[in-house]
This record gives C-alpha cells, structure tokens and sequence, in this order.
C-alpha cells in the first residue's frame, strides 16, 4: 500500500493546522497539537518544515520545536481520534 507524503497547512493565523499523513486527513487546532507533542501551551504562531517522512513543527513565539516522523503523528492522532469516541459513546 503506498501513501502520499506528508502534507501540512497552517491557516487562521497559525490557529489551525490541516494534515495528511499516510493517506488521512486531520484538522486540528494548535492547543491540540501543542498537547500532542508535549509542548506548553502559548501564543499563536507555527512553521512546519516536511523533509521526507519527518515533520518538525515550530512554535517561534516562544521558541519551542519539536520532531518527529509521520507515522509517529499519525499514530498520537489516531489515539486522540479512538479517545475522543470513547468518551462521546459514554
């Protein structure tokens, strides 16, 4: 099965961040990205870099960076994804 490279857009002023990763689609907004990858939370304001499979999501206003591969993002949404039905089934 062969997937699309990575892919990413950040739109309303660095608020919200669209993504592809192997094939799916994921709007998320920079609050739950920053949760996600275990970065304090701060003002608005992301540059993501794409180099092959790795993604390197920085926050410039408070100089913060993190890096890691799709598949790595890919699985954290998917387990956020999986959390949040659980919790709306309750």
């Amino acid at each position: 099965m062969v997937h699309s490279a990575p892919s990413a857009l950040v739109t309303d002023m660095g608020r919200r961040i669209q993504l592809r990763l192997e094939g799916r689609f994921y709007e998320i907004s920079q609050d739950e990205l920053r949760t996600l990858l275990g970065v304090f939370a701060g003002p608005a304001g992301l540059g993501i870099t794409i180099d092959r499979d790795r993604l390197r999501f920085e926050f410039a206003a408070d100089e913060q960076s993190v890096e890691m591969s799709a598949a790595q993002l890919n699985r954290q949404l998917n387990k956020k994804r999986r959390t949040r039905n659980k919790v709306s089934q309750i």
